[in-house]
């Protein structure tokens, strides 16, 4: 069987070491390639739910094109899940997303788990993701480290300062709000927190939602070698006319042809 191609696209702009995490999980004949949607959104950071609308549009045409040059699967870096849903309706390969994929490995591993936030602007979107997802019932809590996204980059806040920041604030869920699991609700977060081992907190396990993201579009990629169901066509992910959709993006104008006059 040939290897596997997986896409990790990170949905914004801004240095990241999504790459070299995911290589650390992955098999060894995975082929793993890294992008971002720079070229279009110049920003480093989601966490307006504006940005989240622009860097949605922006992902859904990567992965159609993802699509079209021959990957397997793509795995969208980002705990907001920008593009995720609108991606399924209309590509046939697997697409994952972090927060997703670390919200049901946490509901699968414990009882209740908690989710630590960059900072109170950006709680609201865990917990609409968690119901949205079916598993806001074992959602203990959502507690912020009060640092930004934007300046979650070494050369603007030390890997030490988030490192210490969330172990104090996984513990609180732990201790104060029965948290089993902790998500770190940033890839960005949670990339100082795997470099530096800090996996648990008062014996929680701290999920990185990039590694476990990693593995789940492997088990998808797996699922649909094997031929077994990715996903369901009936209903919420019913694709859209092909016609419309190319009036509509470019990606899908170039990969399906010109639009049908009429």
């Amino acid at each position: 069987m040939s290897a596997m191609k997986i896409l990790v696209l990170n949905p914004f702009a801004g240095e990241a070491r999504e790459f070299e995490r995911c290589a650390t999980v992955a098999r060894p004949d995975t082929e793993i390639t890294f992008d971002t949607i720079a070229g279009v959104y110049p920003l480093n950071y989601v966490t307006y739910i504006y940005y989240r609308h622009k860097c949605a549009e922006a992902v859904v045409e990567r992965v159609i094109r993802a699509e079209a040059e021959g990957f397997d699967g793509v795995f969208i870096s980002c705990c907001y899940d920008p593009g995720l849903w609108e991606s399924r309706e209309l590509v046939d390969i697997p697409v994952a997303a972090a927060f997703e994929s670390a919200v049901h490995w946490a509901n699968q591993i414990s009882q209740r788990y908690s989710v630590i936030s960059t900072e109170p602007k950006t709680s609201h979107c865990y917990r609409e993701l968690a119901d949205l997802y079916g598993t806001a019932g074992k959602l203990a809590s959502v507690r912020p480290i009060n640092v930004s996204a934007k300046v979650s980059y070494e050369e603007f806040t030390p890997n030490e300062v988030i490192v210490e920041r969330t172990l104090k604030v996984a513990a609180q869920c732990v201790e104060e709000d029965g948290a089993e699991a902790i998500v770190m609700g940033c890839t960005l977060q949670s990339c100082p927190l795997t470099v530096a081992g800090k996996n648990d907190a008062a014996g929680a396990p701290i999920i990185d939602p990039v590694l476990v993201g990693m593995k789940d579009m492997e088990f998808m990629v797996d699922m649909a070698r094997a031929g077994l169901p990715t996903l369901s066509r009936y209903g919420t992910w019913q694709k859209p006319p092909r016609d419309e959709v190319a009036q509509l993006s470019r990606a899908a104008a170039e990969r399906w042809g010109p639009v049908r006059a009429g």
